[in-house]
């Protein structure tokens, strides 16, 4: 992965201290994630990093803006989710734990779900499959 000042830089967002601290919180190992601006927030704190919840929020925007992050809407909660992985994809979302899983695009393939009745097309499709622990 880029380094968090070059990822910044190609997304063309201004570099300031609290973006190079949340950036490299959430891409410096390449892994997706999914996170709640008070996840950000609890990780930065716990690290030593003196940051406004406030600015947390407002960053993780101008990340959804520049197309570095992708919003999760959650039946589960009120809080905003935020997805690293920007591709199309769908979700598993277990009720018991919140734990969110990425499901391939691929794997539910848009020719399988109904058809709108006014002849328009379907061109993407963000799926949140509930699961609960038996």
């Amino acid at each position: 992965m880029r380094d968090a000042h070059d990822l910044l830089e190609a997304a063309s967002l201004r570099i300031t201290q609290p973006r190079l601290q949340i950036a490299r919180l959430l891409f410096a190992d390449g892994m997706d994630r999914h996170v709640t601006a008070e996840q950000v927030f609890a990780q930065l704190t716990d690290n030593g990093v003196h940051i406004a919840l406030a600015t947390v929020y407002n960053t993780l925007g101008h990340f959804v803006e520049a197309g570095l992050l992708r919003p999760v809407n959650s039946p589960r909660s009120d809080a905003s989710i935020y997805d690293t992985n920007t591709t199309a994809h769908h979700h598993f979302l277990n009720e018991t734990s919140g734990e969110l899983t990425d499901i391939p695009a691929e794997a539910i393939p848009l020719d399988l779900l109904p058809q709108p009745e006014d002849g328009s097309a379907i061109v993407s499709c963000e799926l949140v499959i509930r699961t609960r622990e038996t």
